[in-house]
């Protein structure tokens, strides 16, 4: 009987979750803003992570049966940081890697996924970007949130390794189009004016 069976994350992995948004708070981009409008710079950037990420994803998920699973939520930590360096990196190239919050990169990354979770602490308009900042009890919380969304994220890649080489080519594919995704978020949010509210977002007031 298994009863570890799903790689479900875990508290643990929340934690990880937290020390990524530290690591990446501590990451300088190599790129400074341009003069002219930075779009073929960030398509390239966008193609380069999305072939990482899709690389990445595909040989995790060559190891077939129980031994693939292990490696499923150590490959998602990767990614994520892969996609990070990539909002950060986008948000250099527009001049305003300063404005980058731990809320403003999980809107980047999970925006698509769920836009709705993060109504109370990021709010967009066609021209300006508004956050919210938040405590860190709240913030464990929208990542508690989040982890739902990883959630399916998980399922999904646990079938897909029971799936000899298909399954490698199912999830290498969905990395690379979830990262163009986070790349295209990421350089539609830079392009508009951003501002940052002293007000702390209760979270916990549904």
């Amino acid at each position: 009987m298994n009863e570890n069976k799903s790689p479900i994350p875990s508290n643990g992995f929340l934690e990880s979750l937290i020390d990524l948004f530290a690591g990446l708070e501590q990451y300088r981009s190599p790129y400074a803003p341009t003069v002219q409008a930075p779009d073929e710079m960030v398509e390239q950037l966008v193609q380069n992570a999305s072939f990482k990420t899709g690389l990445v994803s595909a040989t995790c998920s060559l190891p077939p049966g129980p031994l693939g699973l292990l490696s499923i939520l150590p490959e998602l930590l990767v990614i994520y940081r892969i996609q990070g360096h990539l909002v950060l990196d986008i948000a250099a190239l527009h001049g305003k890697e300063v404005h980058v919050t731990r809320e403003l990169l999980l809107y980047c990354l999970f925006k698509h996924g769920s836009a709705h979770v993060f109504r109370k602490v990021i709010e967009e308009t066609s021209l300006k970007i508004l956050i919210r900042p938040t405590t860190v009890m709240l913030f464990q919380s929208l990542l508690e949130k989040v982890g739902l969304l990883i959630t399916k994220t998980v399922l999904r890649k646990q079938f897909a390794r029971w799936i000899p080489l298909g399954g490698a080519v199912v999830t290498g594919t969905f990395a690379y189009f979830d990262t163009k995704k986070v790349g295209t978020t990421a350089h539609a949010l830079f392009s508009k004016e951003i501002e940052t509210w002293n007000h702390i977002t209760d979270l916990e007031a549904e």
